[in-house]
């Protein structure tokens, strides 16, 4: 059978596609040179960055290798609205993403810190969710995988994600919870983690 990819099926397609992709990277890196920053208090991360890293570009890996090697699991859907459903996911997770950060401020680290003079942000996306900023790789790493048009591909990019998500969140609630105690406990209870109504 004969490999298929979705976004390969129109050179417009392919186009929007990678420059939603290098838009996608291009803020990842901006999030990371934000992160380099010195900052006092302490780390409590538990490996959960470098599980993460090595997660989701597993993930992205699998995505694009699946049309080539499983192209059985080609997905059978209209192409239009499955494309166009990727790219609303990557920008709309992009977008979410760095909302997020921007709002977190000087207290956003990609690695589970508590600083010596740390708040618990409830504002702007932490209204409604705990951890926006996972809400919007997940949406994004989920667009990738669907532009695919693979349901491997897919599978992969959700799942491998979610994973590390959920770990991450272990690691980082119990510092804020350490940290803020009956405080974090009660926005925790008003709030979703990452996937409304879900979880």
């Amino acid at each position: 059978m004969t490999a298929f990819v979705l976004f390969q099926q129109r050179p417009d397609w392919q186009a929007v596609f990678w420059f939603s992709f290098v838009a996608w990277f291009a803020i990842e890196m901006w999030i990371a040179a934000r992160d380099r920053r010195g900052a006092s208090g302490e780390r409590r991360d538990r490996g959960s960055r470098l599980v993460i890293y090595v997660f989701v570009w597993t993930a992205i890996a699998i995505a694009f290798a699946a049309p080539y090697r499983v192209p059985a699991a080609r997905m059978a859907f209209p192409n239009a609205p499955v494309f166009w459903t990727a790219i609303v996911l990557m920008w709309a997770g992009t977008v979410l993403r760095t909302w997020a950060v921007v709002t977190l401020g000087r207290f956003f680290r990609s690695t589970v810190h508590i600083h010596d003079d740390h708040k618990l942000v409830t504002s702007g996306p932490y209204r409604v969710l705990r951890h926006p900023g996972y809400t919007g790789g997940l949406m994004t790493t989920t667009g990738i995988g669907l532009a695919q048009g693979n349901s491997i591909s897919l599978a992969a990019a959700f799942f491998l994600l979610l994973v590390a998500y959920v770990w991450r969140i272990v690691v980082e609630e119990a510092a804020l919870r350490a940290r803020f105690g009956e405080a974090f406990e009660a926005y925790r209870r008003k709030t979703w983690a990452i996937i409304p109504p879900v979880w």
